[in-house]
């Protein structure tokens, strides 16, 4: 069995849950991101991105409905309050409060007797909390538990981190906030985006680059051995040519590290692919095996 498909549940201490609950809360939280919330199922979850007006990822989340004037949002806990301060300077005089939630954990679970069998994105309460699918990279049953009741498991959420980015699921965190537009994590392709909902920060950048067809830079995701003691590169750092010169071919997105081996999914551009090799941390650094982005190199 892999290191990413070992039957577990782990404590993701990274995570964490904004509240967003009143009379305007649906209406408010529709045009702010990325993903339609206006007549989202209580069965659903959704995948987003909140971004600035020129377009790029000040975080992205997943949204889903907690009663008939409350959502919730799962992001990366280095960005919660400052997005949580950033979207209240815009409620102005909606009725809608935004708080993070610090009593709620979420847990990563895979192929657990606990959870429920569903669909990727599908939603379920029970009495402790809700259950969410997580979308997964091969047959194994992926869930996120968010709960106010702790579980007693691995607090390492390594193993379940890089499973998210098999999966094409890489989180912005606070060193990487501002630096990708959402068509580089194929939030396109994933659906991520509703291009039909209508306007939000950033929704007239985002849309001109996929009508037109000018998205240049995809996601990718690899892995490399990595040597005991070597500093691990950081999301946000450079990504070089393999056993080439010092200027950086593409970016780090998000990484994380199991056992000696590093998982990434990193920015490239795709008139690079596939004759460009990758490494990580120098052009002498650890090469990444890379599997094919989703989107294919432009004619």
């Amino acid at each position: 069995m892999s290191e990413l498909s070992r039957p577990a549940c782990s404590r993701l201490d990274d995570l964490a849950i904004l509240a967003l609950e009143g009379p305007d809360a649906e209406a408010f939280l529709h045009s702010q991101i990325t993903n339609a919330v206006q007549g989202l199922p209580d069965d659903h979850a959704r995948l987003a991105a909140y971004c600035s007006a020129q377009g790029r990822m000040l975080v992205n989340l997943v949204v889903w409905r907690a009663g008939p004037e409350a959502f919730r949002l799962m992001l990366a806990r280095d960005l919660a309050e400052t997005v949580a301060r950033r979207l209240s300077m815009f409620v102005l005089r909606a009725k809608v409060r935004i708080w993070r939630e610090d009593g709620l954990h979420v847990h990563g679970c895979t192929d657990s007797d606990d959870a429920p069998v569903m669909a990727p994105w599908m939603r379920c309460q029970d009495a402790d909390g809700d259950w969410i699918a997580a979308p997964s990279h091969d047959a194994r049953a992926r869930a996120w538990r968010v709960s106010d009741r702790p579980l007693s498991v691995d607090p390492d959420g390594g193993a379940w981190h890089a499973a998210d980015l098999a999966a094409g699921l890489p989180w912005i965190r606070a060193a990487t906030q501002d630096l990708f537009l959402p068509t580089a994590l194929d939030m396109d392709l994933n659906g991520g985006i509703d291009f039909g909902k209508g306007c939000y920060p950033g929704q007239e950048v985002i849309a001109r680059a996929h009508y037109r067809g000018a998205v240049k830079r995809r996601m990718a995701y690899g892995t490399a051995t990595w040597p005991e003691g070597h500093p691990l590169p950081q999301p946000g750092d450079d990504l070089f040519e393999a056993g080439g010169g010092e200027r950086p071919v593409g970016r780090v997105i998000d990484l994380a590290r199991v056992a000696d081996t590093v998982h990434a999914a990193v920015e490239i551009t795709l008139s690079d692919w596939p004759a460009t090799r990758y490494a990580l941390a120098s052009p002498g650094g650890p090469a990444l095996s890379l599997v094919p982005p989703r989107a294919a190199a432009p004619a």
